[in-house]
């Protein structure tokens, strides 16, 4: 094999490899100004209750007697799971079904589908002051989740509040490994009627804020792509000589043997 032929393989070998083992900040950094595409602002808007969503219900009464017995009442066919209140009282979870209603105990079934949680509480407080005129209604989504998905990293983390962004729910979950691609990073996003839609964004650029991606709903699947060059990605200076020598010892090999 020619010398000077060999010489150019190695050369463009080693210069292949060392830009493809490097990580440049305007792959890896987040909210980067001027950088496309440029997402449109979109009102923060408050959660709608969706199909298959489980509520906590709380009442607040001067009739102690029947508050007692509601909040603590463990014997409903309609509650999936129980848990303790702020009264250390067990707390029921009611689902919303398929047709909009969740099923409240004696008080029949109340429509609440695409509500908020603040109009939901309205929606079965009206029902149960028709009974207990004094009622104040509390609800709360037992639900209120959002998911990790990726190929080194699964969890399932809590919406600590309403308008929590992605970045915080990035803070709480961990950062993504080297291989994200940031430029293609998914949610699986529930809809009200219980339809999965795919939204797909690059979280480096800085119009993602205020964006219809900036804030986590409950039920998201955050999904991290790996990127298509995460092959050649190396962390240490360690690793990087490794990956540079280990094809050129194969050529050199090869040459010898070619020699002899």
């Amino acid at each position: 094999m020619n010398r000077k032929y060999l010489k150019n393989i190695l050369l463009f070998l080693g210069v292949f490899v060392v830009l493809h083992s490097c990580i440049s900040p305007k792959q890896s950094n987040l909210l980067q100004p001027n950088h496309e595409p440029f997402y449109v602002p979109k009102l923060f808007e408050d959660y709608r209750l969706q199909a298959n969503d489980e509520i906590y219900c709380t009442i607040l009464t001067s009739n102690t007697e029947f508050a007692k017995t509601f909040n603590g009442i463990l014997t409903s066919s309609e509650s999936l799971s129980a848990t303790e209140n702020n009264f250390g009282q067990q707390q029921n979870a009611y689902i919303v079904y398929d047709n909009g209603n969740v099923s409240i105990p004696f008080f029949g079934d109340i429509k609440v589908l695409g509500l908020t949680l603040r109009d939901a509480e309205l929606a079965i407080q009206r029902v149960m002051r028709k009974s207990t005129p004094d009622a104040q209604v509390r609800v709360s989504l037992k639900n209120n989740l959002f998911y990790v998905v990726s190929d080194k990293q699964n969890g399932v983390y809590a919406v600590y509040k309403d308008n929590m962004t992605i970045y915080q729910a990035i803070a709480i979950s961990g950062n993504p490994s080297e291989e994200v691609d940031f430029s293609k990073i998914k949610i699986v996003r529930m809809t009200e009627n219980g339809q999965s839609v795919v939204k797909e964004f690059d979280l480096r650029t800085e119009s993602v804020i205020e964006s219809e991606y900036y804030y986590i709903k409950p039920n998201d699947v955050l999904y991290y792509s790996t990127s298509k060059g995460s092959f050649f990605k190396v962390k240490s200076f360690t690793s990087l000589i490794t990956t540079i020598i280990t094809p050129i010892t194969f050529l050199v090999t090869m040459l010898a043997i070619d020699i002899k």
